[in-house]
């Protein structure tokens, strides 16, 4: 099979370079020179190919030289719509139905474009006038199913495609779309029949062996997957979406080898499509061959460099392998201190925290970052963690000597001046700092060890293909990486592959997590999703579902970040009491974690804090209740309070825990978001205190509104002939 297969590739190889000569050797005066009906025809070619571009092209040229040739502007209208040029699609349609009237087919275009563009009635409307005219209309069929599949109403989509089926018993859109639909209501026999019918009647169509290596895929049975693979490649070996399924499958087979040289081979015919570069660093990965995969990933990342999931890849295995001196982290965290400056211009505040952080992550040493990250830490009121973060600056800064003192270079003078000045501010906020809760108490309060919670990460991948594979894993990694990269973490995350929830729940109990989340994520080429469910470890029920969804640019970042959110909106603020002085208190808790002055806690015995046994929350009774903690002082790190209502036996000592009563009013400021951003944020019954603001969902229009409601399974159906 394996030579059958390089005999393939090879063949297909030869016939694609022979094929882009012939097309190259057609210059601009021999088109200049041809019909308009001979261009369109050449148009027709290309569309066959799915090459949009060079299609329109040639329908463009046509045009010219017949302006009503309406069947020329009905193509290139179906090549903007494929191209995603809604406004143009419906243009060229009106012109070839001003031209040509009103066909079903022009109408149907215009009304799959308003599909597209959000305006769903619009396109309802067209759709029905089709049928009302042509009852046994297949096209418009499928748009008004594609409007109830975008609405969720598989079903009422099913009953259409049914209605086609019966018009046309052979149609391959009706058989593989029923095939797909059948897959997402669940009914797997029927969706067999369907795609065995379309293997049988339609043996020479590369898409209908896609769907069905893909139907293969998902419901675990690889192998076949792979020949159905082969089998689209053979009819067509220009279908890349084929070659792309099969590598993922090779993956999920382990055949790494393999996916190398198919990596190799798509990378070849189109070194601009990043997928095979992604795919073939997991390969190297995988076989150990790291530095190599570093390297394909360096390589995709500078044709690509917005693709977040390759990016969090590369770094999650650049930070396992690399020393902190090695000379290219500079540059992997230069990348990350640009993103930063573009998120301040928006004035998206936790972005920009997660970009300097990142990028100190990749190179600690970066004093452009981390002057970067300090000044943002003094504008949020932080002066504390400025100074630290400026010290940290000068201890590894050289001191400047000019080489000649009497006459040093204007360079050598702005280094003298910038280091003395950096002397000077560290000298004015210890100056300023000199009556803090620290000098009181005579502790450090950036050498505690502030860890409240256990919460353990796990992740289930899809056996859906999809076009990062490993996603899960790569989120719950860079979702490890996000919390740790927080100074004021109080989360702990430990990544593993579970084969679902008694796997995590038993790897949970055994590392004695207080809460587990199990992670499970989606994407298509234009948003991405995660859903991730938290369990208790205690009880094992379930406390809350999470449902996360971005489109746009910088959605993988932004749903980590949001997530993060979540999780730590669901988590109680805690604390330890570090020191006592009659009824004055030291906790380890200030205002990087959302407290203010007058906040009041519970004080409960060390090691008596226990979860719910269902929901969000903490079990705090009166028994397990040893007095109250009201905050009197509030400093970035630690406070202090005063202690009461102890009853008639003081049983309160230095490392008893206290629990978030309430904060004595709402916040929304900028300096409450960052606390509610990177700590615990919810009081004893789980309900969000710090921070209380809510994200407002905006309005979703066009063809986000699409990606938001049409499952990925189903949005290969657009695609089908």
């Amino acid at each position: 099979m394996k030579k059958l297969f390089a005999v393939i590739i090879l063949s297909i190889s030869l016939c694609s370079v022979y094929a882009q000569r012939l097309s190259g050797t057609r210059s601009f005066e021999q088109n200049s020179k041809l019909s308009a009906v001979e261009l369109y025809n050449l148009g027709v070619d290309q569309m066959q190919e799915k090459n949009w571009w060079q299609a329109s092209e040639y329908f463009s040229e046509s045009l010219q030289k017949n302006p009503v040739y309406a069947d020329a502007w009905f193509r290139l209208s179906k090549c903007s719509y494929e191209m995603n040029q809604f406004d143009l699609s419906i243009t060229y349609a009106d012109n070839a139905i001003k031209y040509a009237g009103s066909k079903p087919e022009y109408i149907n275009l215009k009304a799959l474009a308003f599909v597209s563009q959000g305006k769903l009635d619009e396109a309802r409307t067209l759709f029905s006038s089709i049928l009302k005219n042509y009852p046994n209309n297949l096209d418009a069929r499928f748009g008004l199913a594609e409007l109830e599949l975008f609405a969720g109403k598989i079903s009422a989509a099913e009953s259409y495609y049914l209605e086609a089926l019966k018009r046309s018993p052979s149609d391959v859109k009706a058989l593989l779309s029923l095939a797909l639909v059948s897959t997402e209501l669940g009914k797997y026999k029927l969706a067999r029949d369907y795609i065995n019918k379309a293997l049988t009647s339609h043996a020479g169509n590369e898409e209908v062996y896609y769907v069905a290596a893909f139907l293969s895929a998902m419901n675990g049975n690889l192998e076949d997957a792979r020949k159905k693979c082969l089998m689209s490649v053979q009819v067509n070996g220009n279908y890349d979406p084929a070659y792309e399924l099969l590598c993922t499958v090779l993956y999920e087979q382990k055949k790494y080898d393999e996916v190398i040289n198919i990596a190799d081979f798509r990378i070849n015919r189109n070194r601009n499509n990043i997928q095979p570069w992604f795919v073939k660093g997991l390969a190297l990965e995988k076989l150990g061959r790291k530095e190599e995969a570093i390297d394909i990933w360096t390589k995709a990342l500078n044709i690509d460099p917005n693709d977040e999931i390759t990016r969090c890849a590369f770094e999650n295995l650049a930070l396992e392998i690399t020393d902190v001196e090695d000379p290219r982290r500079k540059t992997w965290g230069a990348y990350h201190v640009k993103k930063a400056k573009e998120f301040q211009k928006k004035y998206m505040s936790s972005n920009v925290r997660y970009e300097y952080q990142t990028a100190l992550k990749l190179n600690p040493a970066s004093k452009a970052a981390r002057e970067s990250f300090a000044d943002l830490l003094y504008n949020d009121g932080y002066n504390e963690n400025y100074l630290d973060q400026i010290k940290f600056v000068k201890e590894n800064s050289v001191v400047p000597v000019p080489k000649d003192n009497a006459n040093p270079t204007e360079i050598e003078k702005l280094k003298a001046i910038k280091y003395t000045k950096l002397t000077d501010t560290i000298e004015g906020f210890e100056s300023l700092m000199y009556n803090s809760l620290a000098k009181k108490w005579d502790i450090n309060p950036f050498f505690l060890e502030k860890t409240r919670w256990h919460l353990g990460i796990y992740y289930m991948e899809k056996m859906e293909p999809l076009y990062h594979p490993d996603l899960a894993r790569i989120t719950a990694c860079s979702l490890a990486g996000m919390f740790s990269g927080i100074s004021s973490t109080s989360v702990r995350l430990y990544p593993q592959k579970v084969s679902g929830y008694a796997d995590a729940f038993k790897k949970a109990h055994d590392t004695m997590m207080d809460y587990f989340v199990i992670l499970t994520c989606d994407e298509t080429d234009r948003d991405v999703k995660i859903e991730a469910v938290m369990y208790s470890t205690r009880t094992g029920a379930k406390v809350r579902n999470f449902n996360i969804y971005r489109t746009g640019n910088d959605r993988f970042a932004g749903s980590l970040l949001r997530l993060r959110k979540e999780i730590l909106d669901t988590l109680p603020v805690r604390a330890r009491i570090l020191n006592r002085d009659g009824k004055d208190l030291l906790v380890d808790i200030g205002k990087t974690e959302g407290v203010v002055k007058g906040t009041e806690f519970a004080v409960v015995k060390k090691g008596q804090v226990l979860t719910n046994d269902s929901g969000t929350g903490l079990v705090l009774t009166e028994k397990n209740k040893l007095g109250t903690v009201t905050l009197t002082k509030v400093s970035e790190e630690i406070s202090e309070g005063v202690l009461s209502e102890t009853g008639f036996y003081d049983r309160v000592n230095v490392n008893d825990e206290l629990i978030l009563v309430k904060i004595p009013q709402a916040k929304t400021d900028d300096k409450s978001q960052v606390a509610g951003d990177t700590s615990p944020s919810a009081d004893q019954n789980g309900t969000p205190v710090v921070n209380e603001t809510k994200e407002k969902a905006s309005a979703l229009k066009g063809a986000d509104l699409e990606i938001s409601r049409t499952p990925n399974l189903l949005r290969m159906i657009r695609e089908l002939y």
